[in-house]
C-alpha cells in the first residue's frame, strides 16, 4: 500500500469524523434555544433536528431536483488541478484540530470556514496563490461578518415586534403560545442548517472522490472502489448515497458531543425565553435558507449567535454576557488563520515527502 491510497483512506476516514465534529459543534446550535427553553428534553430534540436535518435533503434532492450550491462552492476554491488526496487530507487534519480545541472548550465556532482555512493553506502553501479563486473566497468573507450582523438586526427587530404586540398579554399564555411556534423555528433551522452547513463537508468528500480519478499514481482498485459511491462521467457532484450518510453521522455528533456548545449558545449569552428562542432560530433560519440557494457557505454558528445577542439587545447592552461573546468572537477570528497554517505546513510536507 503506497502514501497515496493512505492518504486517500485517511481522508475519507478523516472526513466522515469531520463530520461528526461538525455534529458536535455547528448542528448543536441548531437545538441549543429549544432545550433552553425547556421546550423539548434533549433527546426529543436531537431527533427533532434529526428528522429535518434529513428534510433539507429531501427538499433540495428530491422535490427542487437541484444540487447543493453551498458544496459546489466548497469545491471551488482553488484549481481542480492541483486538488489532490494530500490536499484534502492535510486541510481536514488542519480544520478537526481546531474544532476539536473549541468544542472541548465549549466555544461555538464555524466547522465549514475551518475547513475552508484548512483548504485556502493547503492549496497555497503548495501551489501560490494563483491557484486560489478569490470570488469565492472573499464573498465567504464577507458573511463571516455580515451573517450574524443579519441574525442580529432580524432577532431585535422579531423580539421587538412581539414585544409590542404581546405587551399586555399574561406572561404563561405567550409563553404556551411561544413554545408551540418554537417547534417550528427549530425545524426551520435544521432545514437551514442541513442545506448550508452539511453540504460543506460532502463538498469536500465528493471533491475527494473525483481527485481519484485525475490523480497521477492512483491505483486502478482504489478507482474502482470509489466508482462504486461516485460516478465520475457525471462531472463533479454530491451522490445521494453520501449525503445520507453523511447526515447519519452528523446527527450522531449531535447525540454524543453537544453538550458543552449547547450550554453556551443556551444561556452563555443571554436569557433565553420562547420568545427569544423563536426570535433567535426565526432569524437564523431566514438567513441559512436564503444564502443556500445563493450558493453561499455561511455559518450555523455566527448566524444563531447573532440571533441570541439581537433578542438579549431589547433588554439592553447589559443584559448580553459580552465577555462570553468575546470569546465566541476570538475563537471565529482564529478560525481560519489557524487550520490554514496547520493544513498548509502538512500539505507542503507531503509534497516535500512524495518528491
Amino acid at each position: 500500500m503506497n502514501l497515496l491510497t493512505i492518504a486517500i483512506i485517511l481522508s475519507i476516514v478523516l472526513a466522515f469524523v469531520f463530520t461528526f465534529l461538525n455534529g458536535m459543534n455547528d448542528a448543536a446550535n441548531s437545538i441549543s434555544t429549544i432545550i433552553a427553553t425547556k421546550v423539548m428534553t434533549p433527546v426529543q430534540a436531537i431527533l427533532w433536528a434529526s428528522f429535518w436535518e434529513f428534510a433539507a435533503f429531501l427538499l433540495i434532492r428530491l422535490v427542487l431536483n437541484q444540487q447543493f450550491a453551498v458544496g459546489n462552492t466548497m469545491a471551488n476554491f482553488a484549481e481542480q488541478s492541483v486538488i489532490d488526496p494530500y490536499l484534502i487530507l492535510s486541510a481536514l487534519v488542519g480544520a478537526a484540530i481546531w474544532v476539536a480545541v473549541c468544542t472541548k472548550s465549549g466555544m461555538p465556532i464555524s466547522t465549514s470556514h475551518a475547513l475552508i482555512g484548512g483548504i485556502i493553506g493547503a492549496a497555497w502553501f503548495v501551489n501560490g496563490s494563483a491557484v486560489l479563486h478569490m470570488k469565492p473566497i472573499l464573498i465567504t468573507l464577507a458573511f463571516i461578518v455580515l451573517s450574524p450582523l443579519i441574525g442580529l438586526f432580524l432577532g431585535f427587530f422579531l423580539e421587538c415586534i412581539f414585544l409590542k404586540l404581546f405587551k399586555n398579554k399574561p406572561r404563561k399564555k405567550v409563553d404556551k403560545l411561544f413554545k408551540v411556534l418554537q417547534h417550528f423555528s427549530t425545524a426551520a433551522f435544521c432545514i437551514g442548517h442541513g442545506s448550508n452547513d452539511a453540504p460543506k463537508t460532502m463538498g469536500i468528500i465528493a471533491v475527494l472522490m473525483a481527485s481519484v480519478f485525475t490523480t497521477k499514481g492512483v491505483s486502478p482498485q482504489m478507482q474502482e472502489f470509489i466508482s462504486n459511491f461516485y460516478d465520475s462521467s457525471q462531472g463533479f457532484h454530491i451522490p445521494d448515497i453520501l449525503a445520507v450518510v453523511c447526515y447519519i453521522i452528523m446527527s450522531l455528533g449531535i447525540l454524543i458531543g453537544g453538550k458543552n456548545v449547547i450550554k453556551t449558545m443556551g444561556g452563555g449569552l443571554a436569557k433565553i425565553t420562547p420568545v427569544r428562542g423563536f426570535s433567535a432560530e426565526f432569524a437564523g433560519a431566514t438567513t441559512l435558507i436564503a444564502t443556500s440557494f445563493l450558493g453561499i457557505p455561511v455559518s450555523t454558528t455566527h448566524t444563531i449567535t447573532g440571533g441570541v445577542i439581537g433578542v438579549g439587545l431589547t433588554d439592553g447592552m447589559k443584559s448580553v454576557k459580552w465577555v462570553t461573546a468575546k470569546r465566541i468572537v476570538l475563537s471565529w477570528i482564529l478560525t481560519i488563520p489557524v487550520p490554514l497554517i496547520i493544513g498548509g505546513v502538512l500539505n507542503l510536507l507531503f509534497h516535500l515527502l512524495v518528491k
